[in-house]
């Protein structure tokens, strides 16, 4: 092992290089120092979420307001100036799936999630009737799962829909393959791979997570209903919009053919997502 003489200011101290600029050419570390300020702790631990040039703005500008360019990026090899595409979903992910909790928690106001249940009479309460209990009592969830599970989850839907939500985003993770197996059917001849369909539904989910985290917040924080539903209007409209703005960038075919292809692809995957939320409803009335 070679080793370098010099200051700590002249060396990396991560791997020894010498250092002629403030970046390791050879490990890319930044130029430190060991006797660390106060200011220096705060610049090193926001920089990167609050400095408009850092990589997580960056990347989350373009995720939202230029679809499928993050993709193109990574599919080219252009990848040092972007988050990895793993990151970004979790990223998105996890603040959609926080969004609701916390502003339940400060505003004491309930905020639209991706699934919520209950079970209620025709008035709304949720003490069942012996008419209501007598109905239920003779269709399929009864018997599948009991009378008296149906009427704790009746009587306790917070917990039904807690249960569902702690297992939403492993189920949503889950949905990914079946998603890029779907692009990969659809547009096999321009990315013949079925890995870099992994990327695309990373990305395509992300984008789809922060949109919906904006309806979440607007149900929680404006109080105004005519907003909160611009708003909500706003995010619906803008999905399927993203979506094929997206598609149509990474695979490059025609306006109709794009259309066309994500029509299907949106049929069979909104199939599956349906299968997988009564699964998730199955899962939480057996928790009950």
């Amino acid at each position: 092992m070679h080793h370098i003489q010099g200051s700590g200011a002249d060396v990396c101290l991560n791997c020894g290089h010498v250092l002629a600029e403030s970046y390791c050419p050879a490990c890319g570390q930044r130029r430190v120092h060991t006797d660390l300020t106060l200011h220096e702790f705060l610049d090193e631990t926001t920089h990167e979420l609050v400095h408009w040039d850092g990589k997580i703005p960056r990347t989350l500008k373009t995720l939202f307001l230029k679809p499928g360019l993050l993709t193109v990026d990574f599919l080219a090899g252009r990848r040092a100036r972007w988050l990895a595409p793993l990151r970004i979903y979790l990223i998105c992910s996890v603040a959609y799936f926080l969004s609701g909790p916390l502003i339940e928690a400060v505003t004491h106001r309930s905020a639209r999630e991706m699934a919520r249940f209950s079970i209620t009479n025709g008035d709304g309460t949720r003490t069942l009737t012996p008419e209501m209990r007598e109905r239920i009592k003779q269709g399929l969830p009864a018997r599948v799962f009991g009378i008296e599970r149906l009427e704790r989850a009746a009587a306790d839907s917070a917990k039904l829909n807690h249960e569902i939500q702690a297992v939403l985003p492993k189920a949503m993770f889950a949905l990914l393959p079946m998603f890029a197996l779907l692009t990969w059917i659809a547009w096999r001849h321009a990315l013949p791979r079925y890995p870099a369909h992994l990327y695309v539904a990373l990305h395509l989910h992300a984008a789809w997570f922060g949109a919906m985290m904006a309806s979440t917040i607007a149900a929680g924080f404006i109080r105004s209903n005519t907003v909160a539903g611009i708003v909500g209007l706003f995010v619906l409209l803008y999905v399927p919009w993203y979506g094929l703005m997206a598609v149509r960038r990474i695979f490059g075919e025609s306006w109709p053919r794009t259309i066309a292809k994500a029509g299907l692809v949106t049929a069979v995957y909104g199939a599956c997502f349906l299968v997988t939320s009564m699964s998730l409803l199955a899962y939480a009335l057996w928790r009950m």
